[in-house]
């Protein structure tokens, strides 16, 4: 008899457990946390389903991977599922010929019994989990799926047409200038200038140079600034996002990898519609100057 173990940690509605063993492992899991001073882990659907998914690829196609044969990973597959959050992690495990009864305490020990799988499982800031336990024949495949969700924005997403705006930049300056929306620094571009970038809605755009320190805030024509611009609107489909914030100091940010938008204080309900092309809403925690990205919201269909 025979088990394999790989675990991963990753930078991305409740229920009940599926099964009496799955169940078993989620609980097993809370104990360990709990006699180490931490918060139990609450059951969630969406990590269950991918987490479910996996295991069943694992075993129709025979590998044993974070990755699977499509090169899709653990945060992948949770944001394919509809997983908002942006810090997720993921505990495998592998066994043959052990019957079903003795599953979930032989990989709770085999996972605390390696740093990464109990680094998954007592980190501080998880706060849900998905189990899956899927057996074909002799061999059974588990499935840990871990969230992070230190609040919950209850976000509704509907479709929308969306007013979509690009800055066309082009020009020198005497060094790198920062575009800013509405005071905040949105890009860093660097000379010569030959630039596109999409906006959020109603941008106010303005200009400052580097000196290696500081900001200056600057117009075009002024300190060495020869900017040639565009601004071209068009209509597209997009995403009407409502969303809830509790109390809190929040940040919002849009694109592929996010670019700062715009502060705000909960609690507070938004309503925003957004093209697609800016391809996420990305939703973050604020203490001071550092922000923490917490979610990531999609805006393709």
């Amino acid at each position: 008899m025979k088990g394999w173990f790989l675990g991963l940690l990753l930078l991305f509605g409740s229920t009940l457990a599926q099964s009496a063993l799955e169940l078993e492992v989620l609980q097993r899991t809370n104990q360990v946390r709990q006699e180490r001073g931490l918060r139990p882990l609450q059951w969630d659907a969406l990590a269950y389903k991918a987490a479910l998914g996996h295991a069943q690829d694992m075993q129709e196609r025979n590998f044993f991977a974070h990755q699977n044969p499509d090169g899709l990973g653990a945060a992948e597959r949770m944001r394919a599922v509809g997983v908002l959050e942006v810090m997720v992690g993921e505990n495998l495990a592998s066994f043959e010929g052990y019957p079903d009864p003795e599953i979930p305490q032989r990989a709770l020990v085999g996972w605390m019994n390696s740093p990464g799988h109990r680094a998954n499982l007592l980190r501080p800031e998880f706060t849900h989990l998905g189990v899956a336990l899927v057996r074909q024949g002799r061999r059974v495949m588990v499935v840990q799926n871990f969230i992070g969700r230190p609040f919950d924005p209850q976000v509704r997403l509907t479709p929308a047409q969306a007013e979509r705006t690009v800055l066309v930049l082009s020009g020198s300056a005497p060094g790198t200038v920062g575009v800013f929306v509405g005071n905040n620094l949105y890009a860093r571009l660097t000379p010569p200038i030959q630039a596109r970038l999409e906006l959020p809605p109603n941008p106010e755009v303005s200009f400052a140079l580097f000196d290696g320190q500081t900001w200056w805030a600057t117009q075009n024509g002024q300190r060495g600034l020869r900017l040639e611009q565009t601004l071209e609107r068009s209509t597209v489909p997009g995403q009407r996002v409502a969303l809830q914030l509790p109390a809190g100091s929040f940040t919002l940010a849009v694109g592929a990898q996010p670019r700062f938008w715009q502060n705000l204080s909960g609690p507070v309900r938004l309503e925003l519609t957004l093209p697609s092309t800016l391809e996420a809403l990305w939703l973050g925690l604020r203490q001071g100057n550092r922000i923490s990205y917490s979610h990531r919201i999609p805006l393709k269909p």
